[in-house]
């Protein structure tokens, strides 16, 4: 009998944590998560989703807060096979050969391109026509390791974030269910990266989500989707005050200056460094709920120039 241990954090982790529950290949010994955390404006301490489902479940969950803690755990639990799906955290090199047959890694990109931890957002921002899964072994290097399975994706045009990361987490789940049984008889021999074809992603923080109005429409209505959730996209008004754009589209054309706001037919454009419009169609602001842009002009009562980033 094949052991397995499952690594991950947010809800992109669950449809792999069913696959392996379900899966004859092996058996699903537990899932090791990140720590709870504060979340919201009360901090109120809250469980990992695959911690959730986990106790939802009955199985056995683990959430170790160092590397030291991490490592003991692997040599206590000597599983055979370990799987990572969104974990959030660096594996210590010492514990990669703990499990007999490795650490199989599950990343939403067509590796090697975007390597990193914004690997969605990043395909949606660059305006890729397909992104995809990739099942590689974990090595020492950042998702460098050699890959055992792959699946492309097209990215439609209107596609945000979390509707096309649901897709990944599913379509991943599926591609190990393919795989892993493969894996694990030794019938598959793990293909090298091609280290020239590499791209890389940052690590999102929350000020890379503001727009600046000074880039072309096509730049910003991508980053909108592709920061879909988290960090967002926003601006912010001539008083500073923040206005969170939830969903926008490409307008006309205008000579106006960039971050002029172009009322459009009841609709809330802004002028951009490529003289066309970017028709902000939901928006928020701090502390109410989102609503359409045209209404939102219509009881705005600032200037008629949002201010570009600097």
């Amino acid at each position: 009998m094949t052991f397995a241990l499952l690594f991950g954090t947010p809800t992109f982790a669950l449809p792999v944590a069913e696959t392996l529950q379900r899966t004859s290949a092996c058996t699903l010994i537990g899932v090791v998560t990140k720590p709870d955390e504060p979340v919201g404006r009360q901090r109120v301490l809250t469980a990992p989703p695959l911690a959730t489902w986990a106790r939802e479940c009955g199985a056995r969950c683990w959430q170790p807060k160092t590397k030291v803690e991490l490592t003991a755990l692997l040599r206590e639990l000597q599983p055979d096979v370990a799987v990572i799906a969104a974990y959030g955290r660096f594996i210590p090199p010492e514990a990669l050969t703990i499990s007999r047959f490795g650490f199989v890694n599950i990343h939403p990109s067509l590796l090697p391109r975007w390597r990193g931890p914004s690997p969605v957002q990043a395909a949606i921002a660059a305006g890729d026509a397909e992104t995809g899964v990739t099942c590689i072994l974990l090595d020492r290097e950042m998702d460098h390791g050699p890959i055992i399975g792959q699946e492309r994706i097209p990215i439609a045009p209107t596609r945000g974030r979390v509707a096309l990361e649901r897709e990944l987490a599913e379509r991943g789940a599926q591609l190990l269910e393919r795989i892993l049984p493969e894996y694990l008889a030794g019938r598959m021999t793990p293909r090298p990266q091609d280290d020239a074809q590499a791209t890389t992603c940052p690590l999102l923080a929350r000020d890379d989500g503001r727009l600046d109005w000074r880039e072309p429409t096509i730049v910003l209505e991508r980053r909108i989707r592709a920061y879909e959730g988290w960090p967002g996209t926003w601006c912010a008004d001539d008083g500073g005050r923040r206005l969170k754009v939830l969903r926008a589209t490409i307008g006309g054309p205008t000579s106006a200056a960039p971050g002029t706001i172009v009322r459009e037919v009841g609709q809330f454009g802004v002028a951009c460094g490529d003289d066309r419009t970017l028709i902000l169609e939901i928006v928020q602001t701090e502390g109410r709920a989102p609503v359409p842009g045209g209404d939102f002009l219509r009881g705005y009562r600032g200037s008629d120039h949002l201010p570009c980033a600097p």
